[in-house]
């Protein structure tokens, strides 16, 4: 076989869905603090053009909810406090996906890092990008410094921590 023909793998062929299938949400679920692919997550500025940004710090916490740690002065994150609409896309080994939904803080000053926010964002839709006649063979990764390890570490283990305590400090977007 040359080195140009890719080896076909089986994949499960679906267009939307209401919440992330299982391979989609095994990319996106990381335990153990392990980092997640890059997400570009897209939000509409207060003149209606649209925001986008990668965030390596983005979690699905159900098939339903995705979780993300953003610092508090992003656009980003004041683009979800006005409205709280985004759309994030996701591209990885044999995933492409785009996803639908709102987003509201959750914690308004992570414990880790004051700067920061943890906010969530409930899936309205999942529509399957992946193009049926390619194979995606790598998505975008990162590797925290040497010398951020350890604030990462604490980060990614901070938004896993799904406790009572995310729910009594939760704060509705308008």
């Amino acid at each position: 076989m040359s080195d140009n023909v890719v080896q076909e793998k089986q994949l499960r062929v679906w267009q939307t869905e209401t919440e992330l299938p299982p391979d989609v949400f095994q990319v996106w679920h990381k335990p153990n603090g392990a980092i997640s692919p890059v997400a570009i997550v897209a939000t509409v500025d207060s003149n209606g053009s649209p925001h986008t940004a990668p965030f390596g710090s983005l979690r699905a916490i159900s098939p339903r909810l995705l979780r993300l740690f953003a610092w508090r002065q992003h656009d980003t994150y004041t683009n979800l406090c006005r409205d709280g609409q985004v759309s994030v896309a996701l591209v990885s080994p044999d995933v492409a996906v785009s996803v639908t939904g709102r987003a509201r803080v959750v914690r308004e000053h992570a414990h880790h890092d004051e700067q920061f926010a943890i906010l969530e964002i409930d899936i309205e839709a999942v529509k399957n990008d992946m193009a049926y006649r390619v194979v995606i063979k790598s998505g975008i990764e990162i590797s925290p410094k040497e010398r951020h390890k350890s604030w990462y570490a604490a980060v990614m283990a901070e938004l896993g921590d799904v406790g009572c305590s995310m729910e009594s400090e939760a704060s509705s977007l308008t």
